[in-house]
């Protein structure tokens, strides 16, 4: 048998596991249509695993990597050793092989062995890639290598961490378990594929088969054994994987890039993690298709798009969503539709929007990163604004409000009497509405403004982002402006590196006059030896410094204005302007003496003696 009859074989079985044994056949009579080899085959499997007590409840391998069982295929018996490890009971089997819970001592493993007579140099090949790939990775969310080696006939064997647990989704309809709960571990399960992806290797199989949750709620990601290495070194190994006519993958969870067979990334992963949220939370995948097919499938994912998440609830089909999930946070005997309404509700907006973004067609188009896709939802159960939401300033004050409840509650009575006050001396006349539209602004920007002054990265990003929206919508506002100018300039001190700084700074000045700002980014023109940008930061951080001293002078004013034409004169030194840079320093130098900064005016002394 060929590996893209396998293939075909892999994929048909799949969707059958999909449906209700009492909707099988009839798949299988659609997809198996004028191929009756195949449908005795997927038959087979699916006899195979009604018949392997459950092992779906303690998987080691996915399914979808095994192949239909003969009893003269040439499997090993039980009792059998494989090195170290006596077999005890087959909990997966197929044409390529088998994985068995078997011992060492006390110790449970599951070992994945080929089966005699597929020793073809693309199983094998497929084989040790799976072993390379499990042997870089130690992450507690992934099932770990224990062990490897050859049977007396010299084919390998892996032994692996065995995993006592349910499918992911089959874990969380178990447990009736929440749009929280599932989002939790679901974020685990990124951890996993996050950390794969640090170690070059990207899975491209994740599905809920793969993904198994134990008894105490860890989740461990499975079967690497069609995994793409990215290490060029390793380039070898990976010739069959990435021959576009062999294509290994599971249809349903398959990115469009993987459909036709074009390069694989780790934006792959990000695609087949959409897939897997989506029916965590909805029960159903996301495209729609009446007569499933291979090629339907497929042509699904590179044409249509998917429908969002809350739409799928309120269809009229009485299998769209598992009846843990249609009870997801209910309240005490509340109906079935109430139910379906307010599942709807929660899953409209941001979780909508998240998990569309990871399904785009273009790999470009989703998050950048798994970590980012984490990230994101990360923020949604925090309240916060989600990377992948259009940003517009009335989203982003409801975040805000929700996470502020308390300082915004006494914030909004002050506003309230305001406007109440307005409105009963004046109801009918449009001042008290553009009085009420001032008021809410002012609250916005009071509180983007007490999160600068508490300062922290998290929170001044958080009012960065708030002042940009209140900007976009308000740009003629020179208030607006000014809480810009002064949030891009604290974005511009947390900064991570020197580039991401003078961006922020620049902005800051682009949007008002902060002096400070100007001083730090000529600092930072200096460094990058360009004098003359650097001379201008400096002039005009000086005249900024001159402007707020005329308007009310003080210590810290004059002190502005000095340190300013030190910077200046500074410049002009290293810009060959001798006379005029001393000038500038023996006036900074007049004016540290006068305040009393000796320390400070005998820098500059000992600059002024050099020149």
């Amino acid at each position: 048998m060929t590996p893209e009859r396998w293939a075909q074989i892999r994929q048909t079985f799949e969707g059958a596991l999909e449906r209700a044994p009492k909707d099988r056949a009839a798949y299988l009579r659609v997809v198996c249509a004028r191929d009756d080899d195949m449908r005795r085959e997927v038959e087979s499997l699916l006899a195979s695993h009604d018949e392997s007590s459950g092992f779906l409840n303690k998987p080691a391998v996915d399914l979808g990597s095994t192949l239909p069982y003969s009893e003269e295929s040439g499997e090993y018996p039980a009792g059998f050793r494989a090195g170290p490890y006596q077999l005890e009971k087959v909990i997966g089997r197929g044409g390529m092989g088998s994985v068995w819970l078997s011992t060492r001592g006390d110790q449970k493993v599951a070992v994945k062995l080929v089966k005699r007579g597929m020793d073809t140099t693309e199983i094998l090949r497929r084989f040790r890639m799976e072993r390379q790939v499990l042997a870089s990775l130690d992450h507690k969310n992934i099932a770990k290598l224990i062990d490897g080696g050859s049977t007396p006939e010299g084919l390998p064997f892996l032994a692996m961490e065995y995993v006592e647990g349910l499918p992911i989704d089959q874990y969380c309809e178990s447990r009736a378990s929440t749009i929280t709960e599932r989002l939790k571990l679901f974020r685990d399960v990124c951890a996993a594929v996050q950390y794969a992806h640090q170690n070059l290797v990207v899975h491209r199989d994740i599905k809920t088969g793969n993904i198994l949750v134990t008894p105490d709620g860890v989740v461990k990601l499975l079967d690497f054994g069609i995994a793409k290495l990215l290490r060029t070194d390793l380039s070898t190994l990976e010739m069959a994987q990435t021959r576009p006519e062999l294509r290994p993958m599971t249809l349903d969870y398959a990115s469009p890039e993987q459909v036709r067979g074009d390069a694989i990334t780790t934006s792959t992963d990000v695609y087949s993690l959409g897939v897997l949220l989506y029916k965590l939370l909805t029960g159903k995948l996301p495209y729609t298709i009446p007569h499933r097919s291979p090629d339907a499938i497929r042509r699904a994912v590179l044409e249509m798009e998917p429908r969002r998440p809350s739409a799928v609830i309120l269809t009229d089909d009485a299998h769209a969503i598992p009846q843990a999930t249609q009870k997801i946070e209910v309240a005490p005997n509340e109906t079935r539709d109430v139910a379906r309404r307010r599942l709807k509700k929660k899953l409209s907006g941001d979780l909508d929007t998240i998990i569309l973004k990871a399904l785009r067609k273009e790999p470009a188009k989703r998050y950048l990163s798994v970590e980012q896709f984490s990230e994101d939802i990360r923020r949604y159960l925090e309240g916060r604004p989600v990377i992948a939401r259009i940003d517009t300033p009335g989203y982003r004050f409801r975040k805000f409000v929700r996470r502020n409840a308390l300082g915004v509650g006494a914030a909004a009575v002050l506003v309230i009497a305001l406007v109440a006050s307005t409105v009963f001396f004046a109801a009918r006349e449009r001042a008290d509405h553009r009085r009420f539209a001032v008021e809410t602004e002012a609250l916005q920007r009071r509180l983007l403004r007490a999160d600068l002054e508490l300062g922290g990265a998290e929170r001044t990003k958080e009012a960065y982002e708030l002042a940009s929206a209140i900007f976009a919508a308000h740009p003629g506002d020179r208030g607006a402006r000014g809480d810009l100018a002064l949030a891009a300039a604290k974005m511009g001190d947390l900064a991570s590196n020197r580039d991401d700084a003078a961006k922020f700074y620049a902005e800051a000045l682009a949007r008002g006059e902060i002096g400070d700002a100007a001083a730090k980014l000529g600092a930072i023109e200096m460094e990058r030896g360009n004098v003359l940008a650097a001379l201008s930061d400096f002039s005009r951080e000086l005249k900024i410094a001159e402007g707020i001293d005329a308007a009310n002078s003080s210590m810290s004013t004059r002190l502005q204005v000095a340190q300013a034409n030190a910077d200046v004169g500074g410049a002009l030194l290293r810009n060959g302007a001798v006379a005029e840079g001393v000038a500038k320093l023996r006036k900074a130098l007049g004016i540290f003496r006068s305040l009393g900064e000796d320390g400070r005016a005998a820098v500059l002394e000992e600059e002024l003696r050099r020149h």
